[in-house]
């Protein structure tokens, strides 16, 4: 049977089903990363691996003392002798990059319900999405609407670097900071971000040239709007200049005198605007994500508005 890796990758033990597995397609990396994941699921399920190599000897031991093997191979044994291995309690493993000499190989998996042919390509967005939901899944996250739509669109497409930010992200602080995923995931476009919101005093010919070549998808916007959220949401947290000195990241040492300077302009009625701003803005994206370029362009516009 022809069957999605990501499927083996939600549900790790349904590798059980099968008798035997051909991993192909054409990243190299999504393949060894998945054939390492279910030879450990075989492993946690009483399976010893075995590596076969091209003389085809498929028996055990004899003094082995496991009676359940997985045999793994990167050279092709032939179908008669898959099915020798299938016979009793084993398992075979076969992996190879799609081409046309496996062509055949292929079909003997494919058509048969007790075996799996699984293929390997750059994922998409609805197979990052199956691969984050068992991940949030498995470790029991609590991830805001928005968020998740924003890390799933930051998640790189090559399963590989996909697995290694997964990884990332277990050792943050707050999985919900949009701001502190970027800088994990992303640090070229936090720098960028982080940069934006101190430049928001240049003229508008200025910044609509580097926001249209800046904002180009809704992972983007959400990068850039989340630090635009954090610093104002310092500020206006802050009830004394004294207040907001002491909150502000060490990092920001540079931008600490913009920060205070913008802070002692705010009167309460541009807090108020600011915060309805904010507001106003992450509702209308959640319900108009396709809008995203535009209401960005609009919130940084009106931004520099109430500020100046």
């Amino acid at each position: 049977m022809k069957i999605s890796p990501e499927s083996f990758i939600e549900n790790e033990e349904s590798c059980l089903k099968y008798k035997s597995i051909f991993i192909s397609g054409n990243d190299e990396n999504y393949i060894y990363s998945l054939l390492n994941l279910l030879v450990s699921n075989f492993a946690k399920n009483g399976y010893a691996r075995k590596n076969l190599n091209e003389n085809k000897d498929v028996f055990p031991d004899l003094f082995e003392t496991n009676n359940k093997h997985v045999f793994v191979c990167n050279k092709y044994i032939g179908n008669k002798e898959v099915e020798e291995i299938e016979f009793g309690e084993d398992v075979f493993v076969f992996y190879e990059k799609t081409s046309q000499k496996n062509k055949a190989v292929k079909e003997f998996f494919s058509n048969s319900k007790k075996r799996a042919l699984l293929e390997c390509y750059e994922l998409d967005q609805n197979k990052k999405r199956i691969i984050l939901n068992s991940f949030i899944k498995k470790h029991g996250l609590s991830l805001e609407n928005n968020v998740y739509w924003f890390l799933l669109d930051l998640l790189d497409n090559r399963f590989s670097i996909l697995n290694k930010e997964l990884d990332k992200i277990l050792l943050l602080n707050n999985i919900n900071d949009v701001a502190e995923l970027t800088t994990a995931l992303s640090p070229e476009k936090s720098t960028e971000a982080n940069k934006l919101y101190f430049k928001i005093n240049l003229n508008k010919e200025k910044i609509v040239p580097f926001l249209n070549s800046s904002i180009n998808s809704l992972s983007d916007f959400y990068s850039y709007f989340s630090y635009f959220k954090t610093y104002s949401l310092l500020m206006l947290a802050s009830k004394s200049v004294q207040e907001l000195d002491n909150k502000i990241p060490k990092y920001l040492f540079r931008e600490k005198e913009g920060l205070l300077s913008l802070f002692r302009r705010l009167s309460e009625n541009k807090k108020t605007l600011l915060s309805s701003l904010i507001q106003k803005t992450e509702k209308l994206v959640r319900k108009n994500p396709g809008l995203y370029k535009a209401l960005f362009f609009r919130f940084v516009l009106n931004y520099k508005k109430i500020i100046s």
